[in-house]
């Protein structure tokens, strides 16, 4: 009788008073236990049962929100335009020279009525319901054909984000369809982060045909909670650099030092992972860098922190490889622009663009825009005589190098016209703008607007370069040098003949209405905002 439990059918919960009560008592046998292993199998079958409730239901909800809105908006995609607008007024905010962007956007172009505007006139709702993306882990299969389409391309050269030596062997170790397999978040986050960037950037490749690269992003990000709190994690750094979440990467690549050089050590293993964490710094330095002086803003790297020497496969500053399309190769590092303008990005917000820089004195100011303007024509002097952006931008280039030109080569090139805005557009911040006693910056403003018309210039030329994938590289130089010239006609004197920057205004929409037209997938948002935008400020000066 030790397996039996005596229960009571009745309202009585102990024997002694079933009897006294005169009720028969009812012997139950216990059920068997379970196992732990058991318990936990039930456990996990309920959790995937609810799971794909889950997913179902926000699959239903989905497809009801794009059915309600298909009627409306059938030629865009929801997210992706009102995303485009946000993107659009963030952009805008530090496209005019100076260092106070927020008030000069206003008070040249009211944003606001524009966005308005263009719904109505596409009828589009005045608000777009944001589309919701449920995150997915891609499959084995797609992270090995990612990460073989990145080897096998020699992507690291232009894109030393991710140490391929070691995630092939998390893959060969792991198979993740598999229960035997094992892999941890990290190692995951890196090869679905490394997945979206591969599938994003081919995603006409039959091989990538089935990916979901916004899935696969917002698969990352739902696990950002578990990846920060691994502060020394290399696959925790690479999946968020190429998330382009820069701020948190940098946290982990102090940890791991990868801002200064290490003792050289003897094991082979060693050396490479420690080349690829220098390589690591080079990406996020440049990318902050960049952002630091598109928005006049302090960036995250200080230098004084770092070692600033070059990666020793750093493409020559004398090499033609930097510019023109080459079979990439594993000894040379290319990056996707020239480090050394990263290097000088600093400088040029340091001295020009940071709060104490403001204050000094308009003497000062003015030499310090001389002095940069000397070393960034110092670098470009270095390039090769074929590779000199100013005979691109005044047709002295036959086609056929026109065509050899590669996508680095472009950026460069518009990253050195960039550069000088920014130098020359500092002569009416600070103290500068506040005195009329020296002449220099109204010659310091013109070679600023003369910035904006080389740029332009340079895009009607290598119009063939844009496209849905590279829009977002090239759409700060481009707004910028628009805004410019916008401004220049707007405030011009009585003697500024602006009929040819008219005319260089005019040029940029005939590309963006033409890329629209051409779009075989029905009206990428960039493309209609930027042609829609132009196309309102040279009516607005007409």
């Amino acid at each position: 009788m030790h397996d039996l439990k005596i229960r009571c059918d009745r309202a009585k919960p102990a024997c002694e008073n079933c009897r006294l009560g005169g009720v028969v008592c009812v012997f139950t046998p216990l059920p068997p236990r379970k196992s732990p292993r058991e318990q936990l199998e039930e456990a996990r079958a309920q959790i995937k049962h609810l799971e794909e409730t889950l997913r179902v239901e926000r699959a239903s909800q989905n497809r009801s929100q794009s059915s309600a809105l298909a009627p409306t908006i059938s030629l865009f995609d929801p997210c992706g335009f009102e995303t485009t607008l946000a993107a659009f007024r963030w952009h805008l905010q530090f496209c005019t020279p100076g260092v106070d962007p927020n008030t000069q956007l206003d008070s040249l172009f009211d944003f606001e009525a524009f966005s308005h505007g263009l719904k109505q006139s596409l009828d589009l709702p005045h608000s777009i319901p944001t589309k919701v993306i449920t995150p997915k882990w891609p499959s084995h299969l797609m992270m090995q054909q990612s990460l073989e389409y990145y080897e096998n391309n020699r992507l690291y050269a232009i894109f030393p984000m991710v140490d391929s030596v070691a995630l092939r062997r998390l893959l060969e170790a792991n198979d993740q369809g598999s229960r035997q397999g094992t892999i941890n978040a990290a190692d995951r986050a890196c090869l679905t982060a490394l997945t979206a960037f591969i599938t994003r950037l081919r995603r006409h490749e039959p091989a990538f045909a089935e990916a979901d690269s916004n899935a696969y992003m917002q698969a990352v990000l739902s696990s950002l909670p578990q990846l920060v709190m691994e502060h020394t994690n290399i696959r925790v750094l690479e999946a968020l650099l190429l998330l382009l979440l820069i701020s948190l990467a940098v946290r982990i690549l102090y940890n791991l030092g990868g801002n200064i050089h290490k003792a050289a050590s003897q094991d082979p293993d060693q050396i490479r992972v420690h080349q690829h964490l220098r390589a690591l710094f080079w990406v996020c330095y440049s990318i902050d860098k960049e952002m630091s002086l598109r928005r006049c803003q302090p960036p995250i790297i200080n230098d004084a922190d770092c070692d600033l020497d070059l990666p020793a496969t750093y493409v020559s500053v004398s090499s033609d490889h930097q510019f023109f399309q080459f079979q990439l190769s594993l000894q040379e590092l290319l990056y996707p622009t020239d480090l050394r303008l990263a290097v000088l990005k600093s400088k040029i917000y340091r001295l020009l663009y940071s709060p104490s820089s403001l204050k000094q004195p308009e003497g000062t100011r003015l030499q310090l825009i001389r002095e940069l303007d000397e070393e960034l024509s110092d670098l470009k002097s270095r390039f090769p005589a074929v590779c000199q952006p100013d005979i691109y931008t005044q047709g002295d280039m036959p086609d056929s190098l026109l065509h050899d030109l590669s996508l680095r080569g472009v950026n460069t090139h518009l990253e050195y016209y960039h550069c000088l805005a920014k130098i020359h557009g500092a002569s009416i911040s600070g103290e500068i703008s506040t005195t009329e006693s020296l002449s220099p910056p109204s010659s310091s403003m013109e070679l600023c607007y003369q910035a904006a018309r080389s740029t332009l210039l340079y895009i009607s030329r290598m119009r063939r370069h844009i496209f849905q994938e590279t829009f977002w590289i090239y759409a700060q130089f481009i707004l910028t040098a628009v805004f410019a010239l916008y401004q220049r006609i707007i405030t011009n004197p009585p003697e500024y003949h602006f009929h040819e920057d008219l005319r260089l205004l005019e040029n940029t929409h005939e590309i963006f209405l033409d890329l629209k037209i051409k779009d075989e997938q029905g009206a990428f948002p960039p493309f209609v905002v930027t042609e829609a935008l132009i196309r309102s400020l040279i009516y607005a000066v007409k």
